[in-house]
This record gives C-alpha cells, structure tokens and sequence, in this order.
C-alpha cells in the first residue's frame, strides 16, 4: 500500500495523473482493504456479538439490578474467605508477607493451568468444545508496550485468535486479565461475561498463583457494587481481607494512577463506540457488570462459585 502511495504521488509529479484520479484510487483501494479486514473480522469474531448472552447459555437465573445487599454481603463475605485463603496458600501460611505479590508471569505455565480451570467449568458454562479447545499461551511480548500506551490490560486479536496481555500489570492482576482475554479466544464476545468466565475458569485453575488472581478479580467486583448499596458492609468486607491482599489492592491502584497514559482517554472512547456499535448495553461500561452473574453462579452452586460446592441435583 505504501509503494503504490509513492508511485501515484510520482505520477501525479510527472504529470501522467491527475490529483483527483490518484486521490479517487487510493480511496478505492483503502475501502477494498477495509472491507476485506471486516469481513474477516466478521468471520473469525464479530458475529459472537450475535450469540445468547451467556447466562441463557449457562441457563442461570438473571439476578435482579441493583443486586439485593443481603445476597451481595453474603457472597462478598464468602469471597473474601476464599481470597484470604488463597494468599496464605501462595505465601507460605502467613497474612502479610511484607511486600506486594510478585510472581514472575510464565506466560505458558498460566496458560495452561487456565485451560484446566476452562476444561472444568467449560461445560457448566454451556460452552460445548471451545472450552477445552487449546490456544497458544498468552502473549506479552511485542504487547506490553502499544497496551500500556493505550491504557489496556489486555486485548484479543479475532485475526490471529490470540490473548495478548501487559506483562507489566501488578502480579496479582495478571492471570485474571490473561483469563479475560483467554475468554474471547472461546467465543464470550461481551466484557461483563468474559469477566465473569475468566475469573470462574482461574479459580477452577490447577496453579495457586492462578487461584489467587481469579479470587481477588472477583472480590474487586463484589466489594465496587457493595460499596454502592451498604457501605457498612463495604466497611466490614474491606477490615476481613488480610493485610496482605489490601496490600495487593494498594499496590495495583498505585501502578493504574502512576501508568495512565495521555492516549487512554481516546482508546477508551473508540473502544466505547465499538461496543456500542455491536448493542453492548452500556460500551465500556459492561466491563463492570458481572456482579449479576456470578450472583446467580453462586444461586446455583449452594451460595458458593466452585463446582464442588454445588449441591446434588
């Protein structure tokens, strides 16, 4: 494209063109390859946009908006419990290990112990084979850089079918966000959903590491709603987390202020419309609604989120 640019500029000088006929080309050869790049996106990712919201696919009851605050602490407080857990796990039984997480991300490793937790709950998500359908491992490099310019965790490319995310994201958030992206790989086109599936998929996942991110991801959700409807209750979810995993939180808010880019207001509002444009209720805003669903997640599996928890039916 940028050789024939050069040509049509070089024969507009000598004369053998006119402005308007070179002009009048190039427009026709720029909506060619347009159009190709969006039938292709079409094809490989656009029509998911199309498909069943994901809990008429998972056939979970919708929970009503604004989430009762009854069922709200309760699964909070549930999470938190799990969140704790899992960070002693990772640090070896103590509540505080002094220092923010930090893991270095094997980007295989996550990866694949993503793809077990997928394989487990794939099925009760109503996903068929693309659950347990493998991917290459996550991508961070050659991501990180143009992500971070963008002020983007992570993004899915429908052209080559690969998860990219920003390998320089605090420890915590990583395989959640991995997770996320792993979850349009699989055919979740909307964010709440892909949220909600990614962070269900890393706490079914077989490494600590990966069960800890999951666990935090999902209690940041809860914790922001309840904050909005019983700020006691906020109050007394926010003193039960352990010292270390405030830590995690203080640490993870600490890189978002100090790395948001001068570019990230206009990457979001082009990402807003694009949501938009596909009848995302809400564009970006969808990203932070999957409170409704993991509510009637846990409605199904006796008040708890892993599928061992769920009664006999």
């Amino acid at each position: 494209g940028g050789w024939r640019a050069l040509g049509g500029l070089a024969r507009v000088r000598a004369g053998e063109l006119g402005l308007g006929a070179a002009l009048g080309a190039g427009a026709g050869r720029l909506a060619g390859v347009v159009g190709i790049l969006l039938v292709g996106f079409y094809l490989a990712w656009g029509l998911n946009y199309a498909r069943a919201p994901l809990e008429r696919r998972a056939g979970l009851e919708p929970t009503p908006s604004p989430a009762d605050s009854a069922a709200l602490e309760a699964l909070t407080g549930y999470v938190v419990e799990r969140v704790n857990a899992a960070y002693r796990v990772l640090h070896g039984g103590v509540d505080d290990a002094g220092v923010p997480t930090a893991v270095p991300f094997e980007a295989v490793r996550v990866s694949r112990s993503l793809e077990a937790g997928w394989r487990a709950v794939g099925p009760a998500l109503g996903l068929g084979a693309a659950a347990s359908r493998r991917h290459g491992p996550v991508k961070t490099v050659g991501a990180t850089w143009i992500l971070d310019a963008l002020d983007l965790s992570g993004v899915y490319a429908p052209w080559t079918g690969e998860a990219h995310v920003s390998a320089s994201l605090p420890s915590m958030v990583l395989p959640a966000t991995a997770g996320h992206e792993q979850a349009h790989q699989r055919g979740i086109a909307r964010e709440n959903e892909a949220t909600f599936a990614g962070a269900l998929a890393a706490i079914h996942a077989d490494d600590a590491y990966v069960r800890y991110s999951g666990w935090a991801r999902i209690v940041r959700a809860l914790q922001r709603d309840l904050s909005r409807v019983d700020r006691a209750a906020w109050d007394r979810a926010m003193e039960a987390l352990l010292p270390g995993v405030r830590r995690d939180w203080g640490d993870y808010v600490r890189w978002y202020e100090e790395n948001r880019s001068p570019a990230g207001p206009a990457a979001s509002a082009v990402n807003h419309a694009y949501l938009r444009a596909h009848a995302v209720p809400g564009g970006i805003a969808s990203y932070t609604r999957e409170t409704g669903l993991l509510l009637a997640w846990a409605a199904r599996n006796g008040g708890g989120l892993t599928l061992s928890e769920r009664p006999p039916e």
